[in-house]
């Protein structure tokens, strides 16, 4: 399985299960763990997971957070943000409300 395959089944997979172990993982896909932690170094880019280190540690989703739905990247939230108060009040609602329904916020 190629790693962008991978990546994929394994955003899949945390959607469905929003968490797990990278070891479990690494023992599923045949792959080492180092090979899952290299890939949530490279999905943390995009998403948020939250990685918990220690004995009960693992790698999960927020809660109310749902792969299925589309979101703003921080970067496109940010730009909207630092334009607000450039435009008409009338843009400036229809972009906050854009904020509103679409930035992932924490």
């Amino acid at each position: 399985m190629r790693p962008n395959e991978r990546r994929r089944k394994i955003l899949e997979l945390m959607n469905l299960r929003r968490y797990d172990t990278m070891q479990h993982l690494a023992e599923e896909f045949g792959v080492s763990r180092m090979t899952i932690y290299r890939d949530f170094l490279t999905l943390a880019e995009e998403y948020p997971f939250i990685h918990t280190i220690g004995r009960s540690g693992g790698v999960s989703l927020p809660d109310g957070y749902y792969l299925s739905r589309k979101y703003l990247s921080p970067d496109q939230a940010d730009a909207i943000r630092r334009n607000l108060n450039n435009v008409t009040a009338q843009d400036r609602e229809i972009f906050q409300s854009i904020l509103n329904d679409f930035a992932w916020s924490e």
